[in-house]
């Protein structure tokens, strides 16, 4: 299987070295100048250009007079997007290219006072917000870096029509529902390509989803509303696309470190760029998380995350592009809450917890029995020492596509997915508790 593949791949390549060598292709350009109301130049404006047949994303910086360039295009159309602190994003959707063609387009930005975006999650090409029938929503790295969200979970609670629950601290099991439909119909990308959990019962992602922390994004679509026949049927409520970064442009790098009660700590380092003229483009992250205590003291959770992509432009007409998202986390679990004292038989029931420091008590072994519970109508979730989650998951993709004509253009794309989560415990802790060590592996 995998020796098919890679004979696929690699005839595709060579089939299209013959196709350059003999049609001599340079590639088309674009180039033009980035000004302000006043007619000033603006300096370092990011512009990005999205080829509408495929989604595919190159970026570039304005220089010290305001002049940016795309260079080694494929003919076809785009939509070109600049954006630049203090001015709000200007998006001109009509880009054509022709083959070898050099196009001139300066850019009038104005002062700040909403945003246009640019999505591929509605119909599986770059389109803006305006031409999407269906309710979207983009959240932007700078939006998720000003809110200073680790976790992809917490980044979403602000988008409408979304409803984000987590059973516990950072790395409990978490859940998206979309208008409230069930959890499995919300379908999780990366880049567009889905990610499931094969040891889930409905294969979605709803397993792991507390195992997405922000590591090296570009931003997060949202689709509220049926996305299934892109996606299929875990797509019936909506879908999310992870999106991220292409790198390109000049070379950085980002350092983050902060800490916190609970015994937080969060790190995370990025670097991007590109080389010969964007020929190459890298951009890649890691990201650490670690709550030493928890809420409780014992409720420690770690996840370190990987991301990495990298992108090859053989010709202007040709890309071949790896990306890669790996986890490994832990979590100390609890026990589930239970119901005490004397419930009345119909109507609706008040959730009243266990005092803290009758909990303690119970903790420490105290039979429930002996302890006066008052008017608390449930036990929340009772600490238990030797309970916890573990797992894994790697994420690869790798894609060559090439566009010969504006009119025709194909793509071979290959995903491998692997995911791995062991749940042990043993007999401490109260409640129900197995005679000696357990493991479940999924």
């Amino acid at each position: 299987m995998h020796q098919a593949i890679i004979r696929i791949l690699l005839g595709s390549t060579f089939w299209w070295l013959g196709n350059t060598v003999l049609l001599g292709q340079a590639g088309a350009s674009l180039t033009g100048k980035v000004t302000d109301p006043q007619g000033s130049s603006v300096v370092e404006a990011s512009l990005t250009l999205y080829a509408r047949t495929t989604g595919e994303r190159k970026r570039v910086t304005s220089d010290a007079t305001g002049t940016y360039r795309f260079d080694g295009l494929q003919p076809g159309d785009y939509i070109l997007e600049a954006e630049a602190t203090g001015f709000a994003r200007a998006i001109v959707e009509d880009v054509h290219i022709e083959r070898d063609g050099s196009l001139t387009l300066d850019v009038a930005l104005k002062l700040e006072r909403r945003h246009e975006e640019i999505v591929v999650t509605a119909s599986g090409t770059a389109q803006t917000v305006d031409e999407v029938s269906k309710a979207i929503s983009v959240i932007g790295e700078e939006e998720i870096d000003a809110r200073d969200e680790f976790a992809i979970s917490e980044a979403l609670r602000t988008v409408p029509g979304l409803h984000v629950q987590q059973l516990g601290g950072p790395g409990a099991f978490t859940t998206i529902k979309v208008r409230g439909l069930r959890n499995e119909d919300t379908a999780v990308l990366i880049d567009g390509l889905r990610f499931r959990d094969a040891a889930a019962p409905q294969g979605d992602a709803s397993g792991l989803i507390e195992d997405f922390i922000g590591t090296d994004l570009d931003r997060l679509e949202i689709l509220r509303g049926s996305g299934s026949s892109l996606y299929g049927t875990n797509a019936i409520g909506g879908v999310i696309n992870i999106v991220t970064a292409e790198g390109g442009g000049r070379s950085r790098g980002s350092l983050l470190a902060e800490g916190g009660s609970l015994g937080l700590f969060r790190g995370r380092a990025q670097v991007a760029g590109g080389l010969k003229h964007d020929r190459f483009a890298y951009s890649a992250g890691i990201a650490h998380l670690n709550v030493s205590t928890g809420v409780d003291g014992d409720d420690a959770a770690r996840n370190t995350s990987v991301q990495g992509r990298l992108n090859y432009r053989f010709s202007p007409t040709a890309t071949l592009t790896g990306r890669i998202y790996a986890a490994d986390s832990f979590l100390q679990l609890n026990t589930s809450p239970q119901t005490i004292g004397q419930l009345p038989p119909t109507g609706v029931i008040e959730a009243v917890p266990l005092p803290l420091d009758r909990l303690e008590r119970y903790e420490a072994g105290t039979a429930l029995s002996q302890l006066a519970v008052g008017t608390a109508t449930f036990i929340p979730s009772a600490n238990d020492p030797d309970s916890a989650r573990r797992a894994n998951f790697f994420s690869g993709a790798l894609t060559f596509s090439q566009q010969p004509t504006s009119r025709f253009g194909y793509k071979f794309t290959y995903q491998g997915f692997i995911s791995n989560r062991t749940i042990s415990d043993g007999p401490g802790g109260v409640s129900f508790q197995p005679g000696g060590n357990t493991r479940s592996d999924f």
